[in-house]
């Protein structure tokens, strides 16, 4: 009687530990016309009107697809605007950076013109 207590607990808890470990594995986001961001496991979990819209946010790397370019600037955009104070000054200071590099890239391109 003890040994197929023991054998119905540890089945009990491997079964609990795999339903938690395939619950965490979740890897696509979508919003719905609610505005609601819900998080599924596979693509074809998303509703057909939001398939293209949805982003791969789980793990990268061997047998795991990249973030695209587009999921890539959607992500920037999305932590710099829920990110800290810190991150969006940090991205201001890069704009900056960014405006001056074009102002001065002209400059040097109309200096030869004019000598």
């Amino acid at each position: 009687m003890r040994r197929s207590a023991r054998f119905v607990v540890v089945l009990g808890l491997g079964g609990g530990i795999l339903l938690v470990a395939g619950a965490a594995g979740a890897q696509y986001r979508y919003t719905g016309d609610d505005g609601i961001s819900k998080v599924v496991q596979y693509k074809l979990d998303v509703p057909a009107t939001y398939r293209d819209a949805a982003v791969w946010i789980g793990p990268t790397g061997i047998g795991k697809p990249a973030l695209s370019d587009d999921a890539r600037a959607t992500k920037q955009r999305e932590d710099i605007y829920r990110g800290t104070a810190a991150q969006q000054q940090n991205h201001k200071v890069q704009q900056a950076n960014e405006l001056e590099r074009q102002r001065l890239w002209r400059l040097q391109r109309a200096a030869p013109a004019s000598k």
